[in-house]
């Protein structure tokens, strides 16, 4: 059967031909007037565009207010080239909450920032309006990183928007001070370093035997869903771990790679090779801490080298490096912090529509002028990964991020940075609409249950989880299947 409109009346992308028929105009309009000329994004000489600026109301764009800066430029430069308006609606604090209320309630909004997991809940919920009939998707998509074009894709095969940016992947970090003088101090040879937590979990033991550090492993159990649940998804994807398959339905358990990891993490809690306070901190007091440099190993998504070698900021900023692999059976890494920018599915003329759609790619793809403008000012600004291979090859660019990695071995460390975000691949786990319920259930039973408490092993723990994710895929899967 085919699958049901939208709330706004848009066929679903996934109707066959026959039933797209109320898509040809808008189709037509959208390509004669906001379609890309190739690569290259349209001509310097004149912007279609324009011709349909008196035509639209002005766009909506919601965001968190980091990097604000950037936003509020790229959306100035947008109106004055293309006469449309975008009102800008930052919303501080608890992000996910406020913007879910606001689309619940219906609330003019066209544009909007989703991280994977909500934009999963968020499209399953009928708020965000698919991008399979964009024009020039196909071309954008072959230009980007493959693992971050699938990641986009929703479990019914529609992509969900554009990157803004990936939070992610994890790298174990180093502080080369203090492993220099424990005897383990860095190369420009990859395989001199640590493959496997065994071995990082044997050298931080000599270190803190050695009096070097107290805690020499800090790892980002931090309090928040972007700390101990990413975590646990990153150290597991390089153990061999992808907990879900391509329908969602659970592949982890008792018997798979998750039982090492959780037997890894309750091994460096129980002997104190981890600071046992760091389930209490925010993300911002556990990256203080690594800047202290208290101590010699610290797994966090690989872009906060922007913090961590910043010398205004960081006391061992000439000493922060990476690892060339995160440790672990096959050195996975995952897309976990990917965050879209998404449109909404409130109802827009074919003119708001197209200009919308130019928008999204002004924040996702390329400017007027065929240049990857925003994307290059996010690295400029903190070396966040971007979905475009391109850049890393850019002048200005890799010059930026150069500046953040460890003096001695500047180049090898760079390639190690763009190896891990080239190989890194979707985690299909948080496209379950119900990822976030089995979030907060997981992220309390391993703090408190197995962690703080000890009333559950790692085997009991993977046992119990593995159920709630099966009961929770039973409840939910008729939204797997629209019919």
């Amino acid at each position: 059967m085919p699958l049901p409109p939208f709330p706004d009346g848009r066929p679903h992308p996934g109707l066959a031909s026959s039933d797209r028929a109320g898509l040809d105009r808008r189709d037509f309009l959208l390509r004669g007037a906001a379609g890309l000329a190739g690569a290259a994004g349209l001509a310097a000489g004149g912007w279609p565009l324009r011709a349909l600026a008196q035509q639209a109301a002005p766009l909506t764009f919601a965001f968190w207010p980091w990097g604000s800066e950037i936003v509020q430029q790229g959306a100035a430069r947008f109106t004055q080239e293309s006469g449309v308006p975008v009102n800008l609606s930052p919303i501080p604090g608890d992000y996910a909450a406020v913007l879910e209320t606001q689309l619940a309630a219906k609330a003019p909004l066209d544009l909007f920032y989703a991280q994977r997991g909500q934009a999963s809940r968020w499209y399953a919920a009928g708020w965000i309006r698919p991008i399979d009939d964009m024009p020039g998707l196909a071309d954008i998509q072959k230009q980007m990183f493959p693992g971050i074009v699938e990641d986009a894709r929703a479990t019914d095969g529609c992509y969900l928007g554009l990157t803004y940016y990936n939070g992610g992947p994890y790298a174990l970090f180093r502080n080369e001070k203090m492993l220099g003088e424990a005897g383990f101090g860095g190369t420009a040879n990859a395989a001199d370093y640590p493959q496997d937590w065994a071995t990082v979990e044997k050298q931080a033991r000599e270190i803190k035997k050695k009096g070097l550090a107290q805690h020499p492993m800090l790892m980002p159990w931090y309090n928040a869903w972007t700390g101990l649940p990413w975590a646990l998804i990153a150290q597991c994807f390089a153990e061999g771990e992808r907990f879900v398959d391509g329908e969602l339905r659970a592949t982890f358990g008792p018997d798979t790679p998750l039982v090492k990891v959780l037997s890894d993490w309750k091994r460096w809690w129980d002997d104190e090779l981890v600071q046992r306070a760091v389930l209490t901190w925010s993300g911002t007091e556990t990256s203080s801490s690594w800047m202290k440099g208290q101590h010699a190993f610290h797994l966090n998504i690989d872009y906060y080298s922007f913090n961590y070698n910043d010398p205004a900021k960081s006391q061992i900023a000439a000493y922060s490096s990476y690892n060339p692999v995160v440790p672990g059976a096959t050195h996975d890494t995952v897309l976990v912090g990917h965050a879209l920018l998404c449109m909404s599915t409130r109802k827009r003329s074919d003119a708001e529509q197209a200009a919308l759609w130019e928008l999204v790619k002004y924040f996702g793809y390329r400017d007027r002028a065929g240049q990857l403008t925003t994307h290059k000012n996010w690295i400029a600004k903190a070396n966040l990964e971007v979905p475009f291979p391109e850049l890393y090859r850019d002048a200005d660019s890799r010059a930026a991020i150069m500046k953040w990695m460890y003096p001695a071995y500047k180049e090898q460390v760079y390639q190690w940075l763009f190896e891990g975000r080239e190989k890194a691949v979707a985690a299909n786990i948080l496209k379950a609409p119900w990822y976030q319920e089995w979030d907060t259930g997981m992220h309390e039973m391993i703090a408190q249950d197995m962690l703080i408490k000890g009333t559950r092993t790692p085997v009991q723990v993977a046992t119990e989880l593995r159920a709630r994710w099966d009961g929770l895929y039973k409840k939910y899967a008729k939204i797997l299947k629209r019919s």
